[in-house]
C-alpha cells in the first residue's frame, strides 16, 4: 500500500553550461552516422534540382583550353581513347558544342591475375563564342586524341567617329 500522504520526490537538474559548439558536434555526428550507412541515398528519392542536360547520356566531361593566339580563338579538348569518327562539332546559337562518346578497354593479364576494365559514355562540353563568328572560317583538327579548334576572331571594327549637326528650328 502507498502512502498517499507522501509528495512524489522530484529529481533536481542541475545547471547546464551553454557550449555553442554543441551543434557543430551533433551535425558531425549525424554525418558520421550517415557516411557509415551502406546505401545513405539508395532508395530515398532526391529532391537536389537537375541541370538542364542533353538527351545524350554524360558519363564524361573533357577538359578543355581556351586561348587566344595570333589573332585566334583557339580551344583544345582532351579527348583520350576517342577517333576523330567519334567526334562531332557544331556551331549552334553561337555556341561551339563538341559532343561525342567515348570507348576504352583495358587488359592486364599477370602471372596471378587478369584484370579486364572497360569504359563507355558520351561527352558534351558547350562553349560560348563571341558574337561576330563566321562558321565557315572555323576549322578542327584531331591528334593524339586532343581536339584543336581554331576560330578566326570577328574584326572589331569602330565606326569613324561622325559630327552630327545641329539645327536651328
Amino acid at each position: 500500500m502507498t502512502d498517499k500522504t507522501s509528495l512524489p520526490v522530484k529529481e533536481e537538474k542541475g545547471i547546464r553550461h551553454w557550449d555553442p559548439f554543441q551543434e557543430f558536434q551533433e551535425i558531425q555526428d549525424a554525418m558520421a552516422r550517415l557516411w557509415n550507412e551502406t546505401w545513405p541515398f539508395a532508395f530515398r528519392r532526391s529532391t537536389w534540382p537537375t541541370p538542364r542536360i542533353p538527351s545524350l547520356t554524360t558519363t564524361y566531361v573533357p577538359r578543355m583550353d581556351v586561348y587566344e593566339k595570333n589573332g585566334n580563338l583557339i580551344i583544345k579538348a582532351d579527348l583520350p581513347g576517342t577517333t576523330p569518327e567519334d567526334v562531332d562539332v557544331t556551331v549552334e546559337d553561337g555556341d561551339l558544342i563538341i559532343r561525342g562518346e567515348r570507348k576504352a578497354e583495358n587488359e592486364v593479364r599477370e602471372e596471378d591475375y587478369y584484370r579486364m576494365e572497360r569504359s563507355y559514355g558520351g561527352f558534351y562540353r558547350r562553349q560560348p563564342l563571341p558574337e561576330g563568328i563566321t562558321p565557315e572560317q572555323i576549322h578542327a583538327t584531331f591528334a593524339n586524341g586532343v581536339l584543336e579548334v581554331t576560330i578566326p576572331k570577328p574584326t572589331e571594327k569602330k565606326p569613324a567617329p561622325q559630327k552630327i549637326q545641329v539645327n536651328t528650328r
